[in-house]
């Protein structure tokens, strides 16, 4: 009975052996080690920039042609309308020391007010031209008008002289504000345009106007001094100033009124200081084109000189750019009414990289450098603005008249 008991025990302990080996392979015998996964790589992110300002387009983007418009900036026509829609302003002295500005728009279908649209100047077309924007005006001088017809412009060009592309707001002539101040347009009036003329408003820019950075990447940050405040002279009755805002990471735009001193520069649609991610200050050789006659009134006499400015761009020049605070001295290059306006570091050897944003471009005279300024948050030091000229304004509007 033992025996039993013995052989019983054995045959038992013999299963417990095989079970605890997991029924292994006999010795000597190799297992193929699993293939380790490899790592999902990360995807590239989509980089597709809204053109005008490099930011990412948000969900139902609306871009296609931009649209350009010259709008007024005399004192007596402000407050403006439209100019907080501009991704980029361009502002330049035009005749008798006064500046106009042209905004650069996108989603022309969905624009208020913009106005009081103004004539056109040579210095702005030849700037947006490569652009091929739809280019709206009231009137323009006649050196635009040469470049318009060598550049074959056709109904591009948006004169609203001879078309039906802006309307005289009576609530503003109520007002007291001259009719050349009261002139608007607005998506209404330029899908009428656009309808018929059969322009292709689908068209869009192939690649953002400055070289941004990456709107997948961090900003850049400047690598000059701080810069806070900016006081730009255009002429001794028209000064542009602007106040850096670290609540919205813009650049908060006044002008000088001979009138009132130096006030902020308001949007008369949405009641708001106008304001700019990036300010850019290009310092151009600007001087009056020579007279030959024939600027005549309706009745035949001569107006007299015009005063036409003409800006240099034929070997680009000194400029600086503001953003978030800081400041950097770069170099530009425009050249021929074909190519586009660049910007370099300030040596000329790199393109520079601009932060995504909503832009501000003054074409300043470079007679006017000396003037220029610009301080930071360490330093207690104003800005200085001109003392009030009461005849400034009859001055300014007389200039304008004989423009015209």
């Amino acid at each position: 009975m033992k025996r039993v008991f013995a052989l019983v025990l054995a045959l038992a302990l013999t299963l417990t052996a095989f079970t605890a080996c997991g029924g292994s392979k006999p010795s000597g015998s190799t297992t193929t080690p699993a293939a380790s996964a490899e790592p999902t790589p990360e995807p590239t992110p989509v980089y597709d920039p809204d053109p005008l300002t490099g930011r990412e387009k948000p969900a139902g983007f609306n871009g296609g042609r931009p649209v350009a418009i010259m709008i007024n900036n005399i004192q007596q026509c402000r407050p403006q309308r439209g100019l907080n829609e501009a991704k980029v302003l361009y502002e330049s002295k035009v005749e008798g020391g006064i500046t106009r500005f042209m905004g650069l728009f996108e989603d022309y279908e969905n624009l208020p007010d913009i106005g009081p649209v103004r004539s056109a100047r040579d210095q702005f077309f030849r700037v947006i031209m490569p652009f091929q924007p739809l280019y709206v005006h009231i009137g323009r001088s006649g050196i635009t008008q040469q470049y318009i017809d060598d550049a074959d412009y056709g109904d591009l060009n948006v004169d609203g002289n001879d078309t039906t592309i802006t309307y005289w707001d009576q609530n503003r002539r109520n007002q007291g504000f001259a009719q050349e101040h009261t002139a608007y347009t607005n998506s209404e009036w330029l899908q009428k345009y656009v309808d018929k003329k059969g322009i292709d408003m689908d068209r869009e820019l192939t690649s953002p106007i400055f070289d941004f950075v990456n709107y997948n990447e961090p900003v850049r940050a400047l690598g000059g001094e701080a810069a806070t405040s900016i006081g730009i002279t255009h002429s001794q009755s028209y000064r542009t100033y602007f106040d850096y805002d670290t609540a919205t990471s813009k650049y908060m735009m006044s002008q000088y009124s001979s009138a009132r001193g130096v006030t902020p520069t308001v949007d008369e649609n949405d009641k708001e200081q106008v304001g700019f991610n990036n300010v850019f200050v290009l310092f151009a050789d600007i001087s009056a084109y020579p007279y030959p006659g024939g600027n005549l009134d309706k009745n035949g006499n001569d107006k007299g000189d015009p005063d036409y400015q003409k800006v240099d761009y034929t070997f680009g020049g000194l400029g600086y750019y503001f953003n978030n605070g800081k400041c950097e001295k770069i170099r530009w290059f425009k050249g021929a009414t074909n190519e586009v306006l660049r910007f370099t570091d300030e040596s000329g050897s790199s393109s520079l990289k601009i932060n995504p944003g909503t832009s501000y471009v003054g074409i300043v005279d470079l007679d006017e450098y000396e003037k220029f300024e610009y301080t930071g948050p360490e330093t207690d030091a104003s800005i200085s603005a001109p003392a009030a000229n009461p005849d400034a304004a009859a001055s300014d509007a007389a200039a304008e008249k004989v423009a015209e």
